[in-house]
């Protein structure tokens, strides 16, 4: 009966910490954002504003031609569908990930560096919820695989997440982190934004190559770089990053 109790305790605190990610990380994130932008932003004229762009379609015949002001409103459009199903999916797979994770906690399963670079990486997977970045998504797959203790963190594993890393590192580094940052030339919110990109990128690299152990069978200096397979896996590294960097020229 202990047993019992025990398990469905464990599964509702889990359920709740699944629960509090798509809650609290929206009003979280808008609130920053207004505290380093509210000097620029301007006053909304309640009751004179009108939605002019908004085809009413939500509301059919109850509202029609040029409607007041909205705190929110959708079009009927195929571009709306494709963000409410970039929605729809991120409060899912954010609710059964950070659920997973309780569990882990609640069992003493959880790798707790792996822990910190998912953490790391949800504000960027949060910003760009509507234009899903393919290199994070398999990235944090990879983090998420690896935070699970009876997962064995192995070189090629660590190598993909130090390579789409290292891609995010240079792709971003030549272009806003360099001007906004770097030079100085961005404003605050702008400033952050570029931190909080390029930091969990640098965690990265440095937290799966800490974890990375050396073969005890390397007895010798330089033994490792007659290894084959060392020597594959770096190519494969190298050229994920070289492909990465030629697709981001082109867009």
């Amino acid at each position: 009966m202990k047993k019992i109790f025990n398990g469905l305790l464990l599964g509702c605190t889990s359920n709740i910490f699944g629960l509090l990610a798509p809650l609290l990380i929206p009003p979280i994130h808008i609130g920053l954002i207004y505290y380093f932008w509210r000097d620029f932003s301007r006053e909304v004229d309640r009751i004179y504003c009108t939605c002019s762009c908004w085809d009413t379609v939500f509301k059919g015949s109850y509202e029609s031609g040029v409607a007041s002001y909205k705190h929110m409103y959708f079009n009927a459009t195929p571009q709306t569908l494709k963000m409410w199903v970039a929605v729809v999916l991120g409060v899912v797979i954010s609710y059964e990930t950070f659920k997973h994770l309780a569990l882990l906690g609640f069992q003493h399963q959880i790798r707790w560096s792996m822990l910190i670079l998912f953490i790391s990486a949800v504000f960027s997977h949060y910003y760009s919820c509507f234009f899903f970045s393919i290199t994070e998504l398999i990235s944090t797959f990879f983090v998420i695989h690896l935070t699970n203790t009876k997962n064995f963190v192995t070189r090629r594993k660590a190598l993909i997440i130090v390579s789409i890393a290292v891609l995010h590192i240079l792709a971003g580094g030549w272009d806003q982190f360099y001007t906004n940052v770097l030079k100085g030339q961005g404003f605050a919110h702008q400033i952050v934004r570029d931190l909080g990109f390029m930091i969990p990128d640098i965690l990265h690299v440095i937290i799966p190559i800490y974890l990375l152990e050396p073969k005890k069978t390397y007895s010798l200096p330089g033994a490792e770089l007659r290894d084959t397979s060392l020597a594959k896996d770096l190519m494969y590294m190298f050229g994920l990053v070289f492909f990465g960097l030629v697709i981001c020229s082109t867009l």
